[in-house]
């Protein structure tokens, strides 16, 4: 529960501190004098975005702040998930800079807002004049009997599964337009595949391949060339080998008188050794050497295919023909197992699609078993609050797609007179009707949802007299197990305070200024008496609060 909000500097307020209490708790005074303003200092302690325009003093920061027991909501859990220190006495704190730059604090921990929102949807239950409109929102409607039939964990667990869902679908869809352009794509990528194949380069092939090229292009001058060296090296009538070896004598018989010679008499008969081997090398490479037309056939037209493939695919080098061909071949294995990822992602969509059906056929059957509740509790109170032939009625009509919230629409049908038949909320209901329907949906809610604290911003629009009176005597009834906070315009439900607070202006220096007090009993009777009366109070008002409050 709320156990103290202060406010500094924000709108018309310049600092107030306010202590609340268990029960109920109402805040009353003039149009104007700031009651909304304290709804919005405490919105943005529960997550609200912060506004720069907020600030009364545009040179001074904003602090918002509020302490909450939280000992009895078992929040541990939710403390340890986002990583924050747990307190039963938890202070929730907003800045707001000159800049409009806002810092979030939770428990003396800066925090994000998201978390800040997070553990104030947990805490209070606001309930604006604007929500009121929320009754013809579906949504709104299907959460309403969603917490009736406590659904939450269905719904959690419909929901994973549903995104789960929507992502096989993408998924599945995706494959299916791959596996279409890719067939487009089949023919063509096989006839290049099956080309590079027949094809067969190796890695370095075309080097070699342009060598005997080269060769068989200047076979005639390397015949002449290689009978000329031949010649020359060992079969001419003065040749190098002969020659050398006539040296070689003579340099070995030299040797015999000068043994210093010994070491370039070696040099040379390895010399001649080396020259008879490189002469019968070339002698045999020459008789090998023979021009082969056919052979010099294949290599050209060897070369011009590659050169035509490599050209075709826009290659730098032949040898890139080699992982283009990897590349191809892996792009028809894609395509190939395309229809078996297909089949595999419809059996896995099958098989969410069944576990969405269940669920949503659990969560289907529970929401029509808590709008006989919802209703019978509904017709209850709207009865008490002086509309006896109201009738509540809860369409209910299954989709054919599943959406976030299941296979369900649900609709909320109203009438408020004997004999009309209930249609949409938006066209039958006036605003005093609305706001007893809503508190007749929140009373409903409070016993299911275990809120702390529920905050009432003028519940009580269009009613008056004994409507109001049975007004008070069900906030009073919500009141008995939690918090509830009601800011009213009405004498009646002031009334049945248990703590009463007064909005005022003070008038003083440039600007007004919004104050807020508690009253004590006599400054009770005083109000109310003006509610009641107006300005001009009369004893007779004063004993009509005075016998409201003894009520």
């Amino acid at each position: 529960m709320l156990k103290q909000l202060s406010v500094q500097n924000f709108a018309l307020i310049d600092q107030i501190k306010i202590d609340f209490d268990n029960g109920l708790s109402v805040i009353t005074g003039e149009t104007g004098a700031g009651k909304s303003i304290l709804l919005g200092a405490l919105s943005l302690i529960l997550g609200n975005r912060a506004d720069h325009d907020s600030l009364k003093d545009k040179t001074q920061k904003c602090i918002i702040e509020g302490a909450f027991d939280v000992s009895n909501y078992d929040l541990k859990s939710f403390f340890d998930h986002v990583e924050l220190d747990y307190a039963d006495n938890t202070i929730i704190r907003r800045e707001i800079n000159p800049q409009g730059k806002s810092r979030n604090f939770i428990n003396d921990t800066p925090t994000t807002l998201g978390v800040m929102k997070s553990l104030g949807s947990r805490l209070i239950d606001i309930h604006s004049q604007h929500q009121s409109l929320k009754i013809n929102d579906a949504v709104f409607q299907l959460e309403v009997l969603d917490a009736l039939a406590n659904n939450q964990t269905r719904l959690s667990n419909y929901q994973a599964i549903y995104s789960e869902f929507k992502q096989l679908s993408a998924k599945l869809d995706e494959l299916r337009g791959e596996a279409a352009e890719s067939k487009t794509q089949e023919d063509y990528l096989n006839f290049q595949f099956e080309e590079l194949e027949a094809l067969s380069l190796k890695e370095g092939e075309v080097e070699g391949l342009e060598i005997e090229q080269e060769r068989f292009a200047n076979s005639e001058e390397i015949i002449n060339n290689m009978s000329q060296l031949i010649t020359g090296l060992s079969q001419g009538e003065t040749n190098v080998v002969d020659s050398l070896s006539q040296l070689k004598q003579l340099l070995s018989q030299t040797e015999k008188f000068d043994a210093s010679l010994k070491e370039e008499s070696e040099r040379l008969t390895s010399l001649h050794i080396e020259l008879l081997d490189l002469a019968a090398e070339l002698e045999s490479k020459a008789e090998n050497f023979h021009h082969d037309p056919e052979r010099q056939e294949i290599v050209e037209e060897r070369l011009a295919e590659v050169h035509r493939l490599q050209v075709k695919h826009q290659l730098a080098t032949a040898d890139e023909l080699i992982p283009l061909k990897i590349k191809l071949e892996q792009q028809l294995e894609a395509i190939s197992t395309v229809d078996l990822q297909i089949i595999a992602t419809e059996k896995e969509l099958n098989k969410s699609k069944k576990d969405l059906e269940d669920l949503a056929i659990q969560l289907s059957k529970k929401r029509n078993e808590a709008s006989k509740k919802l209703i019978l509790a509904v017709e209850n109170t709207i009865h008490q609050l002086g509309m006896q032939y109201a009738k509540l009625e809860v369409s209910h009509t299954n989709r054919e797609d599943f959406n976030q919230y299941g296979l369900d629409d649900f609709e909320f049908l109203f009438s408020a007179n004997k004999g009309m038949q209930p249609q949409l909320i938006s066209k039958t209901a006036s605003g005093g009707e609305i706001s007893r329907l809503m508190l007749a949906i929140k009373r409903v809610l409070a016993e299911y949802k275990q809120m702390p604290t529920i905050l009432f911003d003028e519940i009580d629009t269009g009613v008056s007299g004994e409507v109001a009176n049975q007004m008070g005597i069900i906030l009073e009834e919500i009141a008995s197990q939690r918090q509830v906070i009601s800011i009213t315009h009405l004498p009646q439900i002031a009334a049945k305070g248990k703590s009463h607070f007064y909005v005022y202006k003070q008038e003083g220096g440039e600007r007004s200024v919004s104050q807020m007090k508690r009253l004590n009993h006599d400054e009770r009777v005083e109000e109310i008496a003006k509610m009641l009366s107006g300005s001009k109070l009369s004893e007779a008002a004063r004993i009509n609060a005075k016998e409201l409050l003894s009520q």
